[in-house]
């Protein structure tokens, strides 16, 4: 397997990510590759949960998602179906690289004066290197003024070197459209198809500046195969579309290089 070298460790040539060094010397690095035999072995979790939902302090969700065509499947521990939908979302764009959930920790002094701390729920890594935290709540919380006062103290005093910026978010922050694309994007990462994603490339490649999704599926003659490999692709940042376009035969697409 070809390799680049890095400081500390080799990055396969063939990874998505491999001309992004950068992306490597992050807090959280980009996702393994799969193993092409095996791939759809599970990387677990970091936190390491045995059971599911026995006390507060337990995951009540496993999600389980492929953050691009090629990586592992990852396991994300979550303490809330709102948290599991926030990660799908997370996980569809194509600007996330990797995050993890539950893994950073903020200590700051509230507004009496006492020390706190707190652990954010995602710590997202993005293509452009930005390193963003994510305080998952339900809807009404997220959106209420108090909390958005007490995110923005903690903000204040979160250091740069741990985080770019944090953010607030429930499941509704997102556009219905774009939780359907989301959606699709999940369900088709959980397959597993080199061919076909690489045939709907190759396709896409011939195909003129802009093309019908439909029409890019067609050409590929996969049918169900093709269409799930363009999804992929999309998900990937490979094909490109508006982002709050669906995910429908008559969406326009264009290719990343074009």
């Amino acid at each position: 397997m070809p390799i680049q070298r890095h400081v500390n460790f080799e990055i396969p040539s063939e990874h998505p990510y491999a001309s992004h060094p950068e992306l490597w010397d992050c807090t959280i690095q980009p996702p393994p590759l799969a193993d092409p035999d095996d791939p759809h072995r599970l990387s677990r979790s970091h936190l390491q949960k045995i059971e599911l939902g026995k006390s507060s302090g337990s995951c009540k969700v496993a999600f389980v998602t492929r953050l691009h065509r090629s990586t592992v499947l990852q396991e994300f521990w979550c303490a809330s179906y709102e948290e599991a939908q926030v990660y799908l979302n997370l996980a569809a764009h194509p600007d996330t690289v990797n995050f993890k959930e539950q893994l950073t920790r903020i200590d700051y002094v509230d507004d009496t004066g006492k020390d706190r701390h707190t652990i954010m729920d995602a710590h997202l890594l993005l293509r452009n290197c930005e390193e963003v935290l994510v305080s998952v709540k339900y809807d009404e919380k997220a959106r209420r003024p108090s909390y958005l006062e007490e995110i923005r103290q903690i903000a204040e005093q979160c250091s740069t070197e741990i985080a770019d910026r944090i953010v607030v978010a429930s499941r509704y922050h997102f556009h219905p459209v774009y939780r359907e694309c989301a959606r699709l994007i999940h369900l088709a990462r959980r397959g597993w198809d080199p061919e076909a994603d690489r045939i709907v490339q190759e396709v896409a490649d011939d195909l003129g500046d802009r093309f019908l999704l439909q029409d890019l599926v067609d050409r590929s003659g996969l049918g169900n195969r093709g269409r799930r490999a363009a999804i992929r692709l999309i998900g990937d940042g490979d094909l490109k579309k508006r982002l709050l376009d669906p995910i429908a035969p008559q969406s326009i697409i264009w290719r990343a290089a074009a």
